[in-house]
């Protein structure tokens, strides 16, 4: 069986047409940008971690106007980062708002008696407060489905 110079060059016209299918194809892709999917994902993501920081800041930022001693008023999420502060901090904490600036002062508080031994500074209760939201965060993210 013989093959013609015709069918050859069919076969190859054929294959050509193919390739620059293709390369317009790709060209087309690259240009639109990524893949519908790849945003999705990205965005979902990006959602997840705004959520969290708004949750975070609602609570971190309503946890001073709450009843006066540990634990009390306190739900949750709120309790467990205090408690989780204190065990870092070494010594119980108590929180509450600065009439004057409005901010969050911490208080070291008498673990037998549960008094107020001693109101820290404000640096120090700015560094407290950052770290409250950090792990107030942490455990916001590990509870949301």
């Amino acid at each position: 069986m013989a093959i013609t110079s015709y069918q050859v060059q069919n076969i190859l016209r054929t294959y050509a047409k193919q390739l620059s299918r293709g390369q317009r194809l790709a060209r087309s892709r690259a240009a639109s940008g990524p893949a519908p999917s790849d945003q999705v994902n990205i965005s979902i993501e990006a959602r997840r971690k705004q959520v969290i920081e708004k949750i975070t800041a609602e609570i971190v930022s309503n946890i001073g106007y709450r009843l006066p001693g540990l634990g009390g008023g306190l739900g949750g999420v709120e309790e467990m980062a205090l408690k989780q502060l204190s065990l870092e901090y070494g010594q119980d904490l108590d929180i509450g708002q600065d009439a004057v600036s409005g901010q969050l002062q911490f208080k070291v508080l008498d673990p037998q008696s549960g008094e107020v031994v001693k109101a820290l500074d404000p640096e120090e209760s700015a560094r407290l407060q950052e770290r409250l939201f950090v792990i107030t965060q942490d455990i916001i993210d590990r509870n949301m489905v």
